[in-house]
């Protein structure tokens, strides 16, 4: 079984950066500012792209560092003190898209299934043991030939495989925030209608990035509290996003995801052709190993027909595309 990811398109407003971490907040990719041959129809321009779907920017929440979403949609300090009180649920719909059509969600109603992705690896959700951590190492791929607005998304992710409410995912972005360059971000969707994430650095072709999802205050396969973090080890920048799990088993193991959104031809896909991810390991609340000996792959057949391939061995998993039209 597939559970969906969600295919977006981005563009957004001008950033600044403080050295290669961003100043401030970062303004995702507009609809509006995808080219109007590749806008999805019927989405509201000023909605802007997530690696989870395309939403209103009042439900798209940014967590510092040293903050933690907590299970009532609170943000607090860790010191406990309060940055934010609970929050309405998002009164707006999002949209996700599905077999190359844009599918509304309404607010508040039923969450859909995740769709749209153009290649992973996953485990067998409910088969595989929850996990308390995971870790995987990739290398930051070359720049797309062609750059026309395209929003690219590289992950290894966590689901709770039973009961889907929310993907843990550490994300390698090409133009997610309107830069046509690369960065990275931790994110959560989508309990109540909303996408949460982290603070954001700029990466480099090159850079070798570790992602982590790690897991605390664990029973009975549920952890409370959970930690993404990404780590450029060859500049040495960070981030970090806390937030609670909702009470899920994270039993859904995704080696590496890639995502894209506003692509029309092959050129818009990194030079290099491929992207890799390394030293996948996953563990249960007891540090016992779980990570599969065999991955299931999935590769979509929308176009731009591209070539996709995934090759996944335990530790490894290599997403392959063509790059020239």
């Amino acid at each position: 079984m597939k559970l969906s990811r969600q295919l977006l398109a981005a563009a957004l407003a001008t950033i600044a950066f403080a050295g290669p971490a961003f100043a401030g907040t970062a303004a995702l990719t507009k609809v509006g500012d995808l080219s109007e041959a590749t806008r999805p129809h019927g989405v509201p321009l000023d909605y802007v792209v997530t690696p989870n779907g395309l939403f209103h920017p009042s439900c798209v929440i940014e967590v510092a560092d040293d903050e933690r979403v907590t299970a009532n949609g609170a943000v607090v300090r860790r010191d406990g003190s309060e940055v934010a009180s609970k929050s309405a649920a998002c009164t707006h719909p999002r949209f996700v898209a599905r077999n190359g059509a844009v599918e509304r969600i309404e607010a508040q109603g039923e969450q859909p299934a995740f769709d749209g992705w153009v290649a992973d690896s996953n485990s067998n959700a409910g088969v595989t043991p929850p996990a308390k951590k995971m870790v995987a190492t990739f290398g930051v791929p070359s720049g797309p030939t062609t750059k026309s607005g395209q929003v690219l998304y590289y992950f290894p992710g966590l689901e709770d495989g039973g009961a889907v409410q929310t993907i843990l995912q550490p994300v390698l972005a090409w133009n997610g925030f309107g830069d046509s360059r690369w960065t990275m971000t931790n994110w959560n969707c989508c309990k109540s209608g909303k996408t949460w994430h982290g603070s954001t650095i700029a990466v480099n072709t090159g850079d070798k990035i570790k992602g982590s999802m790690i897991g605390a205050n664990c029973t009975n396969g549920v952890c409370t509290n959970w930690t993404i973090k990404s780590v450029d080890k060859t500049t040495g920048q960070s981030t970090t996003f806390n937030t609670e799990g909702y009470g899920q088993a994270f039993d859904w193991y995704f080696g590496g995801a890639k995502e894209v959104y506003g692509v029309s031809q092959c050129s818009q896909y990194p030079a290099n052709g491929s992207i890799t991810f390394s030293a996948i390991h996953v563990y249960d609340q007891n540090g016992t190993e779980t990570t599969p000996t065999t991955w299931n792959t999935m590769k979509s057949g929308s176009a731009p027909a591209c070539n996709y391939g995934v090759a996944a061995t335990k530790n490894v998993t290599k997403i392959t595309f063509s790059a020239s039209n």
